[in-house]
């Protein structure tokens, strides 16, 4: 991982809150990634990932590649969780448990789903691409977005 000097953490940080609260040049609303807590990253990451998806959304045009986000409750846990996933994958995974319950396919793993659909993802990693390489904004969003995710693990979580 490309460790990135702490005036950068700071700036993509202030970038991060400046976006998602209006707010522009303010000393005390300067903040340190490494000073936030896990709470706190798990927060701004939720944030910035939602920002992301929504340019993201935007700015495609297959709506095949739009990638949406829902909260869920794992098996066994009484915690919920965000998890976001393309439109196709969605698509896909309904259409196989249909076909399971009228007995015409077997379900499928999420492996084996990830590995049918490579291609899909292939394409969708190219539009990400290309939209980064278009718009500032969401190439930023990602930035910050890969950051925030690279401490969150840094920190075992």
């Amino acid at each position: 991982m490309q460790r990135i000097n702490p005036g950068r953490w700071v700036a993509l940080a202030m970038a991060a809150f400046s976006v998602l609260s209006g707010v522009h040049g303010a000393e005390e609303d300067q903040v340190v990634i490494e000073d936030l807590t896990v709470a706190e990253l798990r927060t701004e990451i939720e944030k910035i990932q939602t920002e992301f998806y929504k340019v993201f959304n935007t700015l495609n045009e297959d709506d095949e590649f739009d990638i949406l986000c829902q909260k869920f409750t794992p098996t066994g846990s009484n915690i919920s969780e965000i998890g976001c996933e393309p439109t196709f994958v969605t698509k896909r995974r309904g259409d196989n448990a249909n076909d399971y319950r009228s007995g015409t396919d077997e379900l499928m793993s999420n492996e084996g789903l990830l590995k049918e659909l490579r291609p899909e993802f292939e394409q969708l990693t190219e539009k990400m691409n290309a939209i980064a390489g278009e718009n500032q904004y969401f190439r930023e969003l990602g930035q910050i977005l890969q950051m925030l995710r690279g401490r969150l693990s840094e920190l075992g979580q």
